[in-house]
């Protein structure tokens, strides 16, 4: 993706140089980085719903301008390629990370725009940036009790949730997004402080830095603070990056408007688990099955083909025109059910409901070996697996349900993307995949979308005018954020 910005923000290193990514605050900064505010309301039955705190978004560090600190050269290209000879190899981490500085972000740029209570996001900004990715933010408590600056990095950090007992809700308008391009909402077990550390990383949540997620990204700039050069495979495999970011994933909202799913992914580790090549010496793929990457979706048109004999014209749930019509605003609200009914309970399901027109709209029904099943749960996943998949309990294998529950006691943060799929060309949300299977592989069939559909196979700039926007963002007692 295209690296672009003019607002000298990033990370300016102090006199004497530290060995890792510092926040700008020298007399080359222009401006200060400035998060948009968008706001989230906190609900219950007796009370209603009321504004929670002062909530803003950050730009993800990845889709920031890099540059080395002395000659205001790239560091990192747009074909994904580190090009200063300060990061020529994997030895040099430390100071690939001393030299190169993150630069702050014009969001208009990126096509980023919020008033504060509902924000949006177009595919391709005015500038060519293809998508983005943003986290929901805060200043810490007491930083805002001793007056401290918003251009204080360190005084911010991520708005992390624990919704056991809880729901969380959000409308969604986005009638464009078609074949190839998704729009999530999801939260990852990702440190509140961005891996900030004050050696390593001192721009920390302001910056966006400190990404990981259950597919273990290997393309993170920037792993703890250290330049994420790629190195020498030791099985002579070929190169790849040195650090992988996995952590546990919930995705609520995977959606265009051909097909829709939510999906939970487990990891063996609690938090941000940085694994790479010099930890897998069989490759990175090893590194990646500390997560069900693939996770336990419950996706409405992969689900009710199957249910309706593997007939797409029994398939009416989701999409433009159908019960849930992606082509107008809709609620979605998911709900996360305790074993005991507490907030302190063990997670045993997750729920979905949709409210559109002033109608509430419940889940679809599923027939899955023999089991109906409307919400994640253990069981339905362990159903999927032996239908679907490859008959290996990956979702239970790395804790289940349960596994996601304690990663919400530790505290999740809140990720909004948009993006399209280089690799799959997004086919495991709304085509068929894996591409050579039949038609009558349980599973398989997934949505509409053909492999040249959408962007990658499409140019990306014939999607210009896509967009998604979402507001509306409320979490609290069950019941208490929708009618």
């Amino acid at each position: 993706m295209t690296r672009l910005g003019n607002i000298c923000l990033g990370l300016l290193l102090a006199t004497g140089h530290s060995t890792g990514q510092q926040a700008c605050n020298g007399m080359d900064c222009q401006a200060v980085e400035q998060p948009l505010q968008l706001g989230i309301q906190k609900c219950s039955k007796a009370g209603g719903c009321q504004k929670d705190g002062e909530t803003y978004i950050t730009m993800d560090a990845n889709w920031r301008w890099l540059q080395h600190e002395d000659t205001y050269t790239n560091c990192w290209d747009q074909y994904k390629m580190w090009v200063n000879p300060d990061c020529s190899s994997a030895a040099d981490q430390q100071k690939c990370a001393q030299n190169c500085m993150l630069e702050g972000v014009d969001y208009g740029k990126y096509g980023v725009t919020s008033d504060g209570t509902s924000m949006t996001m177009k595919f391709k900004g005015p500038d060519g940036n293809i998508g983005s990715r943003l986290y929901m933010l805060e200043q810490k408590a007491e930083a805002k009790a001793r007056g401290a600056s918003k251009a204080d990095p360190s005084s911010w950090e991520y708005k992390t949730f624990n919704l056991l007992n809880k729901e969380f809700s959000f409308t969604v308008e986005a009638p464009k997004l078609s074949c190839g391009i998704n729009g999530p909402i999801y939260f990852v077990e990702m440190n509140k402080d961005g891996d900030m550390d004050g050696t390593y990383n001192s721009a920390g949540p302001l910056y966006g830095t400190g990404y990981c997620d259950a597919q273990c990204p290997g393309d993170m700039h920037f792993v703890k603070g250290r330049a994420n050069i790629p190195i020498q495979n030791a099985q002579g495999g070929g190169a790849d990056s040195a650090w992988h970011a996995c952590c546990n994933e919930i995705d609520l909202w995977e959606a265009n408007n051909v097909s829709t799913a939510v999906t939970p992914h487990p990891c063996e580790a609690n938090g941000t688990d940085v694994t790479g090549t010099y930890a897998c010496p069989n490759g990175a793929d090893k590194c990646r099955e500390t997560c069900d990457h693939a996770g336990c979706d419950f996706a409405s048109y992969r689900l009710q083909y199957y249910s309706g004999g593997m007939n797409g014209a029994k398939v009416n749930f989701y999409g433009n025109g159908l019960k849930v019509d992606a082509s107008k605003p809709v609620t979605v609200v998911t709900q996360f059910v305790t074993d005991d009914g507490t907030d302190t309970g063990k997670l045993k399901e997750m729920r979905r409901v949709y409210v559109q027109d002033g109608k509430v709209i419940q889940n679809m029904n599923a027939t899955v070996a023999g089991n109906t099943h409307d919400s994640i749960t253990d069981g339905f996943c362990k159903d999927q697996a032996n239908t679907f998949d490859d008959k290996v309990q990956h979702f239970a294998a790395k804790g289940g349900m349960a596994k996601m529950g304690d990663s919400f006691t530790r505290g999740m943060v809140l990720v909004f993307s948009l993006w399209d799929d280089k690799e799959a060309h997004m086919l495991w949300l709304d085509g068929k995949y894996p591409q050579n299977a039949s038609d009558s592989t349980p599973g398989a069939v997934r949505g509409t979308c053909g492999p040249n559909e959408g962007p990658p196979m499409q140019p990306e700039q014939n999607y210009a005018d896509v967009t998604t926007s979402y507001g509306n963002l409320k979490y609290g007692e069950i019941g208490s954020t929708f009618p």
